[in-house]
């Protein structure tokens, strides 16, 4: 009644046995069973294992205490001498490391602490991305003569992931003569890499996020500080003014209130930063400008005495306007900052291969504590930088390139520096300016 019988097939043990993959030709019945129950135990003890793993990962346990836990949980359920659990060289992902191991002596593990990919077991699974069984460990060519000349008599390895991508591989072997890894012995290896693959995915998201948490804060604790300082001093000022203008000299007023102003300033281009910042995550919407016309936008407003502005190809480009105007503000704001005054500021523009490139440059060179690929990172500033600011200029104008698919540079030449922007620039529309000339 409602629902429908369970078949009979369903219950009969060598039906039963066959699915879990067990070999139920010829064996008497009494025997099948108790491989069945055997079997049936394995897996529940699989269970059990993996579900404390998770329980470790999910309670974010440190990743070498969850590693470890693998290890030692495939060798006690497989029954396997050795385990070792190897990843990719961060530096050089030809070579591998041995993040954890048990049954290893101390001077095997020395020996293969760090290997090329593609030499033994593990190396194998890692080079070919696949489950690699190894019968006759004493004759592979891949073997580690190390654990060769210990005895291993057989290997079994599955790749390990992070990501989605292929990061290591995880290695049970055992001294034992005529070893087979059954199917089941399979599907349980490959069941603990899947959990290593997890913890490594888990971990390195949890980083991720402490190092957004991380930014984060700082961000707001150097935006909160640039924000207050000036702040701070206008009120402070206006405060004066306020209690004691009568004792104060018109001259004096001027001074206070002029030192405001630029206070006030200095606020403005922090909040304008703070907005640029926030509209880095909207970029992205095009339309076709006439790159001369963008150019003449860009540099109007900027001390003209110091501009040398090059030729601009008559160019029509479709891309973000907004965006490559906020970039080259910055650039040029930051040549006016940090160069003397009165030397020459240049911009230079040239179309070539589809990429359009941009470059303000003046006299100087990169802050002595910071290299080229720093600089854009945010709250970065030289050491003998004089001028205020939270660092957060070149940081937003390399946010804004990405958004329109374009790159900055920072490229130090002959006493100079230029801040590089390149975009690419849609083929059609080069194309349609070409037939239409």
């Amino acid at each position: 009644m409602g629902d429908n019988p369970r078949p009979m097939a369903d219950l009969d043990p060598r039906a039963i046995a066959a699915r879990l993959g067990i070999e139920v030709d010829g064996v008497p019945e009494e025997e099948l069973t108790n491989r069945l129950l055997a079997t049936l135990v394995e897996r529940n003890e699989l269970l059990r294992k993996l579900t404390r793993i998770q329980r470790s990962i999910s309670h974010r346990a440190p990743l070498q205490e969850v590693l470890d836990a693998i290890t030692a949980g495939a060798g006690e359920l497989l029954g396997d001498e050795v385990v070792g659990l190897r990843l990719l060289d961060p530096a050089d992902h030809d070579w591998m490391v041995l993040r954890s191991n048990s049954g290893l002596s101390a001077d095997v593990s020395k020996v293969l602490e760090r290997a090329p990919v593609g030499e033994g077991a593990g190396g194998l699974a890692i080079k070919e991305n696949r489950l690699v069984i190894v019968n006759n460990y004493q004759t592979d060519p891949q073997r580690f003569q190390a654990l060769a000349d210990e005895g291993l008599q057989a290997a079994m390895a599955a790749p390990v992931y992070e990501y989605g991508e292929l990061a290591g591989s995880l290695v049970v072997a055992s001294y034992v003569e005529n070893r087979v890894y059954s199917p089941i012995e399979q599907e349980t290896l490959l069941a603990f890499a899947e959990h290593a693959s997890l913890a490594l995915t888990d971990a390195r998201t949890v980083e991720r996020l402490r190092e957004a948490q991380h930014s984060k804060d700082m961000f707001f604790a150097m935006a909160s500080h640039e924000l207050k300082t000036p702040l701070t001093v206008i009120m402070g000022t206006l405060r004066t003014i306020e209690k004691h203008h009568k004792a104060l000299s018109e001259h004096l007023r001027e001074e206070m209130l002029s030192s405001a102003y630029e206070r006030g300033r200095e606020l403005k281009d922090l909040i304008d930063r703070l907005l640029q910042g926030a509209r880095a995550e909207l970029a992205g919407m095009t339309k076709e400008v006439n790159l001369p016309d963008l150019i003449e936008r860009v540099v109007r407003g900027f001390d003209a005495t110091r501009l040398e502005v090059g030729p601009v190809p008559e160019q029509i480009v479709e891309t973000d306007d907004l965006a490559v105007y906020e970039i080259l503000g910055v650039f040029l704001e930051n040549a006016f900052k940090h160069s003397a005054d009165g030397t020459p500021i240049r911009v230079n523009t040239k179309v070539d291969d589809g990429i359009a490139e941009i470059a303000v440059a003046n006299q100087g060179s990169l802050p002595t504590n910071l290299d080229a690929s720093e600089i854009f990172q945010p709250f970065q500033r030289g050491v003998d930088t004089e001028t205020s600011g939270v660092g957060l200029g070149l940081y937003i104008a390399a946010r804004l390139a990405d958004a329109i698919n374009g790159k900055v540079a920072a490229e130090p030449h002959n006493g100079e520096i230029a801040f590089v922007l390149r975009f690419p620039i849609d083929d059609t529309v080069v194309a349609r300016m070409q037939s239409n000339n």
